[in-house]
């Protein structure tokens, strides 16, 4: 029996204050390490931050030298990033509060979606990976998770949860630089026992 996980009533602030202060997400960091082997200004690159919430990895990005395209459908999130912003990373920053059913993606050296993807409706999903796969440039890189059947939530019928040969057949375009796959049991942000299946991508575009 399926349910819905009635993201409205997500306690979403309690999740935001659960994770103020964390570090960025090891994807995001590992993708950025690929970059600057590269030996690519950042300065000049464009990150999009897809479900960016409280701004962990958004902080990173900017503290990177990135210019940031920051994107969330909760406007708790976005008003914590916008409290803790230094002046100057103002002007490297763009925050749109936007829902996945309608979000426009610019051109981007990097799409980061940690934890995010997820929480799409399944029948707007592949809608918003063709939008993220045409943002991405040549180039440029993917980071990001994706939730499996195994996973606990798999019983809300409104979020999006793959198989693996779905993940890689999405990545035909890229060439799959990093893919691990968790399948363990955890706890959640907020401390609530819960089974993980999680594949973690970070892929380059071709």
């Amino acid at each position: 029996m399926t349910e819905i996980f009635h993201k409205d009533d997500f306690k979403w602030s309690e999740y935001y204050t659960a994770i103020k202060g964390s570090p960025p997400r090891e994807t995001l960091i590992s993708a950025l390490e690929l970059f600057d082997k590269e030996n690519i200004v950042s300065e000049k690159l464009l990150a999009i931050d897809l479900g960016c919430g409280s701004g962990r990895d958004t902080f990173e990005l900017l503290k990177r030298g990135w210019n940031v395209f920051a994107i969330d459908k909760e406007q708790s999130g976005i008003d914590i990033i916008i409290g803790a912003l230094p002046p100057e990373f103002r002007n490297k920053l763009t925050l749109v509060v936007s829902s996945f059913e309608k979000i426009n993606l610019p051109p981007a050296d990097l799409v980061n979606a940690s934890y995010s993807l997820p929480f799409c409706l399944p029948e707007h999903f592949d809608e918003l990976w063709m939008k993220i796969e045409n943002s991405v440039l040549s180039g440029g890189r993917f980071s990001g998770v994706f939730f499996g059947l195994n996973d606990d939530w798999s019983k809300f019928s409104d979020m999006t949860f793959l198989e693996k040969n779905k993940i890689n057949g999405m990545f035909n375009n890229f060439t799959i630089e990093y893919f691990n796959e968790k399948d363990e049991d955890g706890e959640t942000s907020t401390g609530e026992k819960k089974h993980w299946h999680v594949y973690s991508v970070i892929a380059k575009k071709k």
